[in-house]
């Protein structure tokens, strides 16, 4: 009977302390699942979504329980996009924004930065346009540069020398030259500017109006008047694509004025920045370190003109889901810091750094190099259209130009129109 008893204690004890283990398993098991977290990417840039996904692949290795969801919206709809997502009640963790407008719009979803190890070591002089109400909300995605992208070949068949173009007067010379020599060195138009998109119009306004703000965006994203003070100028470069483009001018649309025209030499110069190299030498190994150049606009025409530089995306972190901050925050300065980050930015995005960090003897083209060596100096200077109030470009200041270069609509009343759009628009956004 003894014997007995201890042999079921025995088989009880055993029964108990496999439960006990099972139970341990089941926990810990179920501790793991929950640690898995999913970070949602909100990105509006289009044409680095295969790079974004690659960075996400590379970091989820080393975190396992890290998944990183890269939903993308941009061509124009990017904004909308972003707009449901937090209407619906789904913020993202990580969003691009574009300008302080938009960054004003979702302050007070954002998170402060400034104690990110990647914050410490964005190029200062773009730190201003992740800054609302004195907190550091977002870091800049790329340092870009705006002005004339020429097609060096097309150049040294008119035997135009690029280096000895300063100042306005000697722009013009080149451009009634290649116009002049046109079926001689086989091109279409001295010009491709894809007049159907709002937002390269844009993107040549700031050319003209950046200068009044001395670099301060802060300063541009406050303005409640639309600064005419280089109009001359912008008048007279407008009517110069008028004149030269390629026509119909609103029917060249922005990838076939750069895969098309622009890469297969049909045009000699694109009003574009560096944003279009990955394309470009996509469609061609090593065509932008033999082909591709870069004029700024002569707007002050003094000898002090250069490249417009700055950044038009930031990514900011929200605090919608306070359980993934960390792990955003991680990822970022992953991607900030990292070299394994590094070697994909540089070499398969083909940005030109906004932080100080990365070795930008690696960038694999002499422009890159020389917009890096513009951007981080203390005379540069930041375009300031992603500061226009939201709805400007697409509702005004694009469909006013488009208006213009079909005789649709006087400088006058362009001049009238836009100013009282940007007044209105700046007034309502601005609540006062």
């Amino acid at each position: 009977m003894k014997k007995r008893f201890f042999k079921i204690a025995k088989l009880t004890f055993m029964l108990s302390l496999s439960l006990i283990v099972l139970t341990c398993c089941s926990f810990s098991s179920q501790k793991e699942k929950n640690s898995k977290i999913t970070l949602n990417f909100f990105n509006q840039k289009p044409e680095i979504t295969a790079q974004y996904q690659k960075l996400a692949r590379m970091y989820h290795a080393k975190h396992p329980n890290v998944n990183i969801q890269i939903t993308t919206s941009g061509q124009g709809g990017g904004a909308a996009a972003l707009q449901a997502k937090f209407a619906s009640g789904e913020a993202p963790d990580i969003i691009m924004l574009g300008g302080l407008p938009e960054i004003d719009r979702y302050k007070d979803h954002l998170i402060n930065l400034k104690d990110l190890k990647a914050s410490k070591n964005i190029v200062p002089n773009l730190v201003s346009g992740g800054i609302s109400n004195k907190r550091m909300v977002g870091i800049p995605v790329n340092l870009e540069a705006y002005g004339w992208s020429y097609n060096k070949a097309v150049f040294a068949k008119a035997g135009i020398d690029a280096s000895k173009i300063n100042n306005y007067s000697e722009f013009l010379k080149a451009v009634e030259k290649l116009n002049s020599e046109k079926k001689k060195i086989g091109i279409d138009a001295v010009f491709g500017f894809n007049g159907a998109d709002t937002n390269s119009i844009a993107s040549v306004s700031a050319q003209f109006t950046s200068l009044p703000y001395n670099n301060n965006l802060v300063k541009a994203f406050k303005s409640k008047t639309f600064p005419w003070k280089y109009e001359r100028q912008m008048k007279n470069y407008y009517d110069l694509v008028k004149k030269y483009n390629v026509q119909p001018i609103l029917s060249v649309k922005y990838d076939p004025s750069v895969q098309d025209l622009f890469f297969n030499g049909k045009v000699a110069m694109i009003p574009q920045g560096n944003w279009i190299i990955p394309t470009l030498d996509g469609l061609e190994k090593g065509y932008v370190q033999k082909n591709l150049g870069m004029l700024p606009f002569f707007v002050k025409n003094d000898g002090t003109d250069r490249l417009l530089t700055g950044s038009s995306w930031y990514l900011g972190i929200t605090k919608d889901h306070p359980k993934r901050q960390k792990a955003a925050k991680d990822f970022i300065n992953w991607m900030y810091t990292s070299k394994e980050a590094e070697n994909v930015i540089i070499n398969e995005m083909r940005f030109v750094p906004a932080t100080k960090n990365f070795d930008v003897s690696r960038l694999p083209d002499d422009l890159s190099k020389q917009i890096y060596r513009i951007g981080t100096s203390k005379n540069a200077q930041s375009p300031v259209h992603k500061q226009y109030p939201n709805g400007f470009t697409n509702q005004a200041l694009g469909p006013y130009i488009q208006r213009y270069f079909v005789n649709g609509i006087s400088w006058k009343e362009l001049k009238k129109e836009t100013s009282a759009k940007y007044r209105q628009l700046r007034e309502i956004q601005s609540g006062e």
